[in-house]
């Protein structure tokens, strides 16, 4: 799996993204400056292709944990975070350029990993959707789905 950077096209396309990293809902702009890799994976929910972010200190279920964290109490390490995940709706929105993490081991441990990405990402996005479809308060507050960015997208979705 490689990771990239979302092209100045997504930013343009997509100027408010409530929940996502980088984004400011109380100035309702993007932060600029900050480059951070994602990981593309295309999801079976309705064909989406969504970018997961790679974060540093994850601290919830809701991720693919590349390097654990054992220094922080309640960090569970440095990964793809599922639930910060934007969803791709052209191309352009992708740049060609690979994002290179710090750690080169780390980035290793993404080889070969994305069926296992994209398995555990669907089930995260089918979990939300019978949630939000269900009006399940328990899982909709979870840890995992409070500041999910697929609030954004109810409408491709489906929901």
């Amino acid at each position: 799996m490689d990771l990239k950077k979302l092209a100045a096209d997504f930013y343009h396309d997509n100027p408010r993204v409530e929940q996502a990293l980088d984004f400011d809902s109380a100035t309702n702009t993007w932060q600029t400056g900050k480059t951070r890799g994602h990981g593309i994976v295309k999801v079976t929910v309705n064909g989406l292709i969504f970018a997961i972010p790679v974060r540093s200190h994850i601290k919830h279920n809701a991720s693919y944990i590349i390097e654990v964290n054992r220094n922080v109490v309640g960090i569970k390490g440095m990964g793809l975070d599922y639930s910060k995940a934007l969803l791709i709706r052209s191309a352009n929105h992708v740049s060609n350029d690979v994002f290179l993490l710090k750690s080169k081991s780390a980035g290793k441990k993404l080889i070969g990993k994305q069926a296992h990405v994209e398995q555990q990402f669907e089930a995260y996005v089918n979990k939300y959707i019978k949630a939000v479809t269900t009006k399940d308060r328990n899982i909709i507050n979870s840890n995992e789905y409070r500041f999910t960015t697929l609030i954004n997208y109810h409408t491709e979705l489906g929901l």
